[in-house]
């Protein structure tokens, strides 16, 4: 026998051919065709808020026969029928491992906190919708059933019975991603939607594996067997697998640390093992790895870590392929008649309507108002992808003929693309602030909403004696309430270390000598008893937000679903950089820092973290943006460019940026060889706390607003020293710096420059690697003055004038900004934003 041709290509091999022996060349062409469509039709949809699912199926029906079908031999050649049994193979192992990432995601303990509610809408969203359901299926089974089976058509009981499970059922993880994407899921609706769509999906999976048992079963006695065997597995894994399970991740450490490779050795045999023996007995293996996602111990980080390693593969490869394949059996061209399209409507009115009308009379039954009831009911007639997995299971099983499938389909194409639009339209921001404030009874409900929030109620501490002032007959100040961004854990060491200099220390007094002293008048000091002593520091009102990307990925959702209420001390304890943060408050007087973690799109950091702001009535937004060597070059086009210019856009307060290159590392003292342990102790309080500020200030309305803050929050401090750069031929400038730096004479030095602002900028670089030593060292520059220093003619001027620095295009921080980093000066850069 002559051994198979090796030589490939050039040997005349056809890549396209379907060969049995060595299928692998096709499958290939298929799943990159399959991924390629799925993922190019996602962007589009993605950007109306459309689950991913929605572009899979269509993709798969793009490519089936109802639009690439027409193209000659093309579903011949690139999907054979020979070649289906190994697609389908994949998608399936795809599909069992992704019912076990929907079993993880599941938290009981969700519907136990909520019982009552999530009980009532799960029983009336699932109730009502079954019961039209059955009585559709009367004229389905009637007029396509019978037709298509007329050797050995199926009992009425168990068509209705499924028909009416396709229509009660909602799609959990799809709904979790809507609820995530809407910024619903800490809400009253959204606790409610989760909860009961827990429930509704335990049920649902429960009547579909009925079912399939009892059209596998050849009667009565063997339908019994197995749903004894069922009941018998469900309770083997849960009493006897899962104890095992979580005693042998506690003791390899699993469960605080992720998974070990041991444990998910074991997690792959659970799955596959649950597979084998619900598929034996007559369930579909789908069945076994839900289940195997149930046993799973969901506390601390396991089950994140979890689905962290095997969600990739599953909802990037493995999935499309199973929906893609639905949307190959989909096949539109069997809508051809006008009996056909009135069933299909009628399914699609009947899922939407009884679904939204359940679930609203439901939650209007537990307190809630109607548009909150019917926001829902619209949720919960959400179908996704676990209605097409149903649908297809229906399929495979004999029940639907291939028309019915499609107008299947067609049904939960449209509930899914309908459910984000309506919510929206019923449930929209406003509307949340409003029904939040009136159930605080901070407004009648009949009041009109207004755009902004109301004022932030004031902090607990706020009712204690705090006041600072330069003169003894100056204003009190107010509370500085802080909102910092946190994205990175690389911030937290700077930023933490920025808020600390705008503590003051109590007793302190504006004119006490301290060793931190400006060089040019370290040999001239006068002590000045004129000047009024600074009172106890003003506190600091600091929150926290911690934001965290939202993806497509099963873990993150996990997360986000996880995250408690902003005040709940739980919600703290499962972040740590969070809870680091935090925590730093303990240590400082004066000061009170509280915390929140949201886990959002990318895109919506810039609005998110504008419109906290504005509820909390902050005072700023604080913006760390830490800062290497090697990501200089990248700064402008990275992704925190577009988060400031977003916060510039849609804050409506001040937006400080710092540009940290390592501010906090003032607080480290290396100890020389030679010294011992106390003279190491005793000099920690020195230098590693001192910081240089260079302030350039053109008068506008930026330089006005940071010379305030400087001004109140920063010069009091007796370990800082500035200097501050401004044009000589402006009177005023210089009468506003004398006012606000007078009190601190011997730590700060001001400095004119010849008229032009391109003079300033280029007196300012100079200055800049003269005295700015340190990266705890600070440039703080006004916003709108830095973006006009260097434009048109100016520009060009002062780059020929400064060699060997690259002076950028006009970025999101200021031409100055860009230009200061370009060349390499040592300090942090503070770039402030007035309101």
């Amino acid at each position: 026998m002559a051994a198979p041709d090796q030589s490939g290509v050039f040997g005349g091999l056809d890549p396209t051919e379907y060969n049995a022996s060595d299928p692998l060349v096709l499958f290939i062409i298929q799943v990159v065709i399959i991924v390629v469509t799925c993922r190019l039709l996602h962007y589009p949809l993605s950007l109306i808020r459309q689950p991913r699912v929605i572009a899979e199926v269509i993709g798969g029906v793009l490519l089936g026969p109802s639009v690439m079908g027409h193209i000659p031999n093309f579903n011949a050649t690139i999907f054979p029928s020979a070649s289906m049994p190994m697609l389908t193979l994949v998608a399936n192992i795809g599909l069992v491992f992704f019912l076990f990432l929907v079993g993880l995601e599941l938290d009981i303990s969700l519907v136990m906190k909520n019982l009552r509610v999530a009980g009532s809408v799960a029983i009336a969203g699932m109730a009502l919708p079954f019961g039209f359901g059955v009585a559709v299926s009367y004229g389905l089974y009637r007029t396509y059933h019978l037709d298509d089976n007329e050797s050995s058509p199926m009992s009425f009981g168990l068509y209705a019975l499924f028909i009416g499970v396709a229509m009660a059922i909602t799609a959990f993880p799809v709904l979790a991603r809507i609820l995530t994407e809407l910024k619903l899921l800490s809400t009253n609706v959204g606790t409610i939607v989760l909860s009961a769509g827990v429930s509704n999906d335990i049920v649902g999976w429960v009547l579909l594996a009925l079912t399939v048992a009892l059209v596998n079963a050849s009667s009565g006695i063997v339908a019994l067997w197995v749903f004894l065997v069922s009941c018998g597995w469900i309770l083997f894994l849960m009493y006897i697998v899962k104890p095992i399970f979580r005693y042998a991740a506690r003791r390899s450490g699993s469960l605080d640390t992720g998974p070990t490779q041991l444990m998910m050795i074991f997690t792959f045999l659970l799955v596959l093992i649950s597979a084998f023996f619900t598929s034996i007995i007559g369930v579909h293996p789908i069945f076994g790895g839900f289940l195997a996602g149930m046993v799973i111990p969901h506390e601390k980080v396991f089950a994140v870590g979890v689905a962290e390693k095997i969600e990739d593969i599953i909802t990037l490869l493995f999935l499309p392929l199973y929906f893609a394949l639905s949307g190959l059996k989909t096949n539109l061209g069997l809508l051809d008649d006008g009996t056909t399209w009135g069933y299909t409507i009628a399914i699609i009115v009947i899922a939407m309507v009884t679904k939204i009308a359940g679930g609203a009379l439901a939650a209007k039954a537990n307190g809630l108002l109607w548009r909150e009831s019917f926001t829902v009911g619209t949720l919960m007639s959400c179908k996704g992808l676990v209605e097409l997995i149903v649908l297809n299971v229906g399929l495979q099983a004999g029940i639907l003929s291939e028309r019915v499938f499609t107008m299947f389909v067609v049904m939960a194409l449209a509930c899914t693309f309908l459910t984000t639009p309506l919510t929206a339209w019923l449930y929209p921001v406003w509307y949340q602030k409003k029904v939040a404030l009136w159930r605080r009874g901070e407004v009648n409900w009949d009041d009109a909403l207004v755009d902004h929030a109301p004022p932030a109620p004031a902090p607990a501490h706020a009712a204690r004696p705090s006041a600072e002032t330069v003169r003894s007959d100056g204003p009190a100040l107010a509370p500085l309430k802080i909102l910092v961004m946190l994205t990175r854990l690389e911030s937290i060491p700077g930023i933490t270390a920025f808020l600390k200099v705008l503590i003051a220390p109590s007793g302190h007094t504006a004119s006490e000598q301290s060793d931190a002293i400006h060089p040019s008048r370290r040999l001239a000091i006068e002590k000045t008893d004129s000047i009024g002593s600074v009172q106890q520091s003003d506190a600091l009102v600091i929150h926290g937000l911690k934001l965290e990307e939202l993806t497509d990925r099963t873990s993150a959702l996990m997360r986000a679903s996880s995250v408690e209420d902003e005040d709940s001390p739980l919600s703290l304890r499962k972040d740590p950089i969070l809870q680091s943060f935090v925590s730093v408050g303990k240590f400082w007087d004066r000061s009170r820092i509280t915390g929140a973690k949201a886990i959002i799109p990318d895109h919506e950091f810039a609005e998110y973290t504008a419109n906290k702001a504005t509820d909390l009535g902050s005072d700023m937004v604080v913006v760390p943006w830490t800062m290497t060597s090697e990501a200089d070059d990248e700064f402008v086009t990275s992704r925190m460019v577009r988060i400031v210019k977003g916060l510039y856009e849609s804050a409506t307060c001040d937006v400080v940026v710092l540009l940290d290159r390592g501010f906090d590392d003032a607080a480290v003292e290396h100890v020389n060889e030679g010294d011992n342990a106390a003279n190491w102790m005793f000099a920690r309080g020195g230098r590693g706390e001192r910081h240089h500020v260079l302030f350039a200030y053109f008068g506008s309305a930026d330089d006005i607003a940071a010379l305030r803050f400087l001004k109140e929050r920063v010069f009091w401090n007796k370990n800082v020293t500035a200097t501050i750069v401004y044009r000589l031929n402006d009177a005023d400038s210089r009468d506003s710096l004398l006012s606000c730096t007078s009190a601190y004479s011997e730590r700060i030095v001001l400095e004119s420059v010849d008229s032009t602002m391109t003079d300033v900028s280029l007196h300012l670089l100079a200055k800049a690697k003269d005295e700015i030593q340190s990266s705890s060292d600070l440039i703080v520059l006004g916003r709108d003055a830095v973006g006009g220093a260097l434009t048109g003619s100016s520009s060009s001027s002062s780059s020929s004038s400064t060699p060997g620095v690259d002076t950028r295009q006009l970025g999101v921080l200021g031409e100055l900004a860009d230009w200061l980093v370009a060349s390499r000066v040592s300090g942090s850069i503070v770039v402030y934003r007035a309101k």
